[in-house]
This record gives structure tokens, C-alpha cells and sequence, in this order.
């Protein structure tokens, strides 16, 4: 126990200490030895004590110079495991930061491979978007035709199935471009005066004939104390109405659908409204009321079967509510019927600006029959069945007309005659409706300002701003409607004051 406890001790001193205790002991031994040496009779004792502390004093030298040889050599120890583990921290350094390289350069890789097929959807869809309208404009168009010239009411029937099976593929193709947009944020919203009540009725009438069909009551309702004219984006509102709507009319067999309004707050620069669908459908289960603003999403797989549609309806009424600050609520019970109503803040106008946006409405007149006798229309379209169509529309009417196949022959067409305004296609062999638009406004005089209405299948983000910048006067998107054409030629023919 005596010499554990010295162990210990020993364990406890430091490396001076010790060296200093060696030192003392050798030399305690030394003079001991030597003492005893000189000083003794030279006894026997004397002479084996002399001896063993001699060869104590040989012991502690050779522990003394391990001792130092142990401290001298430590440090280069420490220092070789110091650079041992430096090398190996290194290494695994080395390793680890080309670990991270290799995974950012996949990072890179991948965004790239996404944007790469992003951009290539985006260019399929625009693509398929044109090739879709330009032939639907020729099937919508000449039915519609054919329908006011029918007698026969079984024939014109089938005619009317035709137009609505139409009208329903440009619906679904709408519902997909729209969903591009949304998906990828590349949709803007306009801030301009526009009658609220106006907006409404529109779709009111529009979805009036499927709510006859059905036999439901259909109504509106907007309250007096709603301001006439407010200011945001009409067409966006009208898109947001139109959907919930005609899912309204879609998933109810009897009883009614009505659109309410209501104000909901009333401050000094905006006004925040209410707007109400409720219909006395089917409804919708409380467990499917979030679920059916999700992309591609229908309450059940035998709803999708029995009333048909992309299941992106609502979702994009939610995505261009909100993206404009707004909410989306809904309210249902199966079996009695759904109520989906959502707000919406608008800017309020002046007295001066109301007066002015309803004046300008007011004079929007009924366009007669004949209104187009004596006013020539150059017409460019590359497509023959698109150009036929225009030409029987516009003859019709009672305009003259002349066709150009491309950009190439219009130029040469209008160098040599007259006209009043120019109807003109975008994609066109030869030379395109942007190139011959440019080429039209560098002419001198009253040539380099004839009205120039672009006539175009492309609704991409940006196409009425190109259009603009070019110098076209207006727009109109294919499948057009014959008396939106009509009302864009009467507007325009007469006045080269232009502008979008």
C-alpha cells in the first residue's frame, strides 16, 4: 500500500519535479558514498555500503538519462501524431470537399436538365396551343355559319352539338395553358377602369343558354350601394366568375344557381367585394373541400366520369384569387347543394374617370348589317380554309376584301392599292406578320398608318405587349368571334389614332 501511495505521488509530480528529485537522490547518494569512503575506518559495512550506494547512484543516472531522453523525445512524438492526424484531416477534407463539388455539379446538372425541359414544355404547349386554334377557328367558325342558314331543325341540332363539343375542347385547352401559366408564375394582371355589373352579366348571358337547357333557375344579384366603376383586371374576374359557374350549372340537375355580390369594406382608395356562386347540387363531402382546389383533382373518379373536365377548374380560380390578394371560401353539404364565394380588393376611381369609361361603353354601337359597305380590308392569312372563313365574315358585311398568302405578297399588295385596315396573321411563311408590320410602319405618309389588327392562334404571356410594340392596333386571338371582329374593324376603320 506504502508504495502505491508513492506511485501515485510520483504520477502526481511534474516532469521538473522529478528531474529535480533524481538529482537530489544521485547526489544525496553520491556524498554518502564518498563519505563513507573517506571519513570510515574502511570496515566491511562500511566499504558494501560505500558499494551499493554507488551502484544507487549508477541506477538514478541511468534513470535520469531516460528520464531526459523520454521528455527530449515526446515532443517529436506529439509532433509526428500531430502531422499524422493533420495528413488524415487533409486527406478527409480533401475528400469531403470533392464529395460536395461532385454534388453541386449534380445540383447544376439537374436545375439545368429541369429548366431545359421546362423550356420545352413551355414551347410544346404554345405550339400545340396554335396548331389546336388555327384549325378550331375553321370549325367554329364555318358552324356557326352554317348554323343561321339552317331550316331544318334536326339538322340544326346535330350543328349545335358540333359548336358545343367545340366550344368544350377550347375550354379544356384554355384550362391547360392556364394551368402552364400558373404553375410556372408567368401570368400578369391588368389594373384598369371597367363596369363591375357589366362583367357580370356577360357571363350571366354566356352560361345562360346551358342553365335553360338544364332548366335552372339562373339569376344575379348586385346591390345598389356597389360602385358602377372599379378598377383592376376585368378579364381575370370574368375567368374567375365563368369557372365557378359552370361548375355550378355542370354538377347541379334542378333547382337553381345563383352569382351574388356584396361589399365587404369600403375604404378611401379601395373597395374589397364578395362575389357568391351558390347552386342546389350534388355537393361536395367536408373531407373533399380543401382537396378539390388541387390541381387535376375531381371529388371522385365517377365524377369525373359522369361530368367530364380537366379537374383544373377550381384550382385555378384559388391560384388567380390569391395571386391577387384575395380568398377563396366554400361552404357545402351533400346532397342540398355547394356555395363557393371568394374576395377580391379593387382601386377606386374618380367621378371624372367613371363618367369617361362609361362614356366610351355608350358609344360602342350596334353594328348594322351593311356597316362594312365601302371599306376595304386587306386580309393576310396563310391558311386556306382561315381565309375563307374571314372572307365569307367580312363579305358578309358587306367590306371588300383582298387576300394575301404571307407578309411578302401584303406588302405588295398594299404598295399598289388602297385600304383601310389590314387584318394580319403572325406565323406566315415567307415573311411573318411582325417583319411585315415593321416594314408597313417605316412607309411614309398616311401608308405607314392604316389600322393593323393582328390575327393571331398564339395567347402566350407577352404576345398583346409584342403586338404593341410594333405597332399594331389591337388584337384578336383565334377562334374569334364574328362580332368582336366586327366591332374591332368598326372601331379602328376611320381613324389611325391607333393604340392598344
Amino acid at each position: 500500500m506504502l508504495i502505491s501511495t508513492l506511485k501515485k505521488r510520483l504520477n502526481n509530480i511534474s516532469v521538473s519535479g522529478r528531474l529535480y528529485l533524481l538529482i537530489s537522490l544521485i547526489t544525496l547518494a553520491t556524498l554518502i558514498g564518498y563519505g563513507t569512503l573517506l571519513f570510515s575506518d574502511k570496515s566491511l559495512f562500511l566499504i558494501a555500503l560505500s558499494s551499493f550506494t554507488g551502484a544507487m547512484v549508477l541506477v538514478l543516472c541511468f534513470v535520469l538519462v531516460k528520464r531526459i531522453k523520454c521528455i527530449f523525445d515526446a515532443p517529436e512524438k506529439i509532433i509526428e501524431g500531430q502531422s499524422s492526424s493533420s495528413q488524415e484531416m487533409v486527406e478527409t477534407l480533401r475528400i469531403q470537399d470533392l464529395s460536395l463539388q461532385m454534388a453541386e455539379q449534380k445540383i447544376i446538372r439537374e436545375r439545368r436538365k429541369r429548366e431545359a425541359s421546362e423550356k420545352a414544355k413551355q414551347i410544346f404547349l404554345v405550339n400545340i396551343s396554335h396548331e389546336i386554334r388555327t384549325p378550331m377557328n375553321g370549325v367554329l367558325g364555318f358552324a356557326k355559319l352554317l348554323e343561321e342558314s339552317l331550316v331544318n331543325e334536326d339538322e340544326r341540332e346535330s350543328l349545335q352539338m358540333i359548336i358545343k363539343s367545340a366550344d368544350q375542347l377550347m375550354a379544356i385547352l384554355n384550362d391547360i395553358l392556364d394551368f402552364s401559366r400558373l404553375e410556372s408564375g408567368d401570368i400578369n394582371f391588368v389594373n384598369q377602369p371597367f363596369v363591375l355589373k357589366d362583367t357580370v352579366r356577360s357571363i350571366y348571358r354566356l352560361m345562360e343558354p346551358a342553365a335553360a337547357i338544364k332548366e335552372l333557375k339562373f339569376s344575379y344579384l348586385i346591390p345598389e350601394d356597389m360602385p358602377v366603376v372599379l378598377s383592376g383586371d376585368a378579364v381575370r374576374l370574368g375567368q374567375i366568375l365563368l369557372n365557378l359557374t359552370s361548375n355550378a350549372i355542370k354538377f347541379t340537375e334542378q333547382g337553381e344557381v345563383r352569382i351574388s355580390l356584396h361589399v365587404v369594406e369600403k375604404l378611401a382608395d379601395t373597395v374589397t367585394v364578395e362575389f357568391q356562386v351558390k347552386d342546389t347540387g350534388i355537393g361536395i363531402p367536408v373531407d373533399k373541400h380543401q382537396k378539390v382546389f388541387d390541381f387535376f383533382e375531381q371529388v371522385t373518379n365517377d365524377t369525373s366520369r359522369r361530368y367530364a373536365g380537366t379537374g383544373l377548374g377550381l384550382s385555378i380560380v384559388k391560384r388567380l384569387v390569391e395571386l391577387q390578394g384575395g380568398e377563396v371560401f366554400l361552404d357545402s353539404i351533400v346532397g342540398t347543394g355547394s356555395d363557393f364565394y371568394f374576395r377580391l380588393t379593387f382601386g377606386r376611381v374618380t367621378e371624372q374617370v367613371c363618367r369617361k369609361t362609361l362614356q366610351l361603353l355608350s358609344v360602342l354601337p350596334d353594328i348594322p348589317v351593311e356597316t362594312g359597305k365601302g371599306v376595304r380590308i386587306l386580309v393576310v392569312e396563310d391558311n386556306p380554309i382561315n381565309q375563307l372563313l374571314v372572307l365569307k365574315l367580312l363579305e358578309k358585311r358587306g367590306y371588300e376584301t383582298t387576300v394575301a398568302e404571307n407578309g411578302k405578297i401584303a406588302i405588295d399588295e398594299y404598295r399598289k392599292g388602297d385600304f383601310d385596315i389590314i387584318l394580319m396573321d403572325l406565323q406566315m411563311p415567307e415573311l411573318d406578320g411582325y417583319e411585315a408590320t415593321r416594314i408597313i410602319r417605316m412607309m411614309e405618309g398616311h401608308k405607314g398608318e392604316i389600322p393593323i389588327v393582328a390575327m393571331t392562334a398564339h395567347t402566350i404571356k407577352g404576345e398583346l405587349e409584342k403586338c404593341a410594340d410594333i405597332g399594331m392596333n389591337d388584337y384578336i386571338s383565334k377562334p374569334f368571334d364574328a362580332t368582336e371582329l366586327y366591332q374591332k374593324i368598326e372601331m379602328l376603320v376611320g381613324s389611325t389614332a391607333g393604340g392598344l
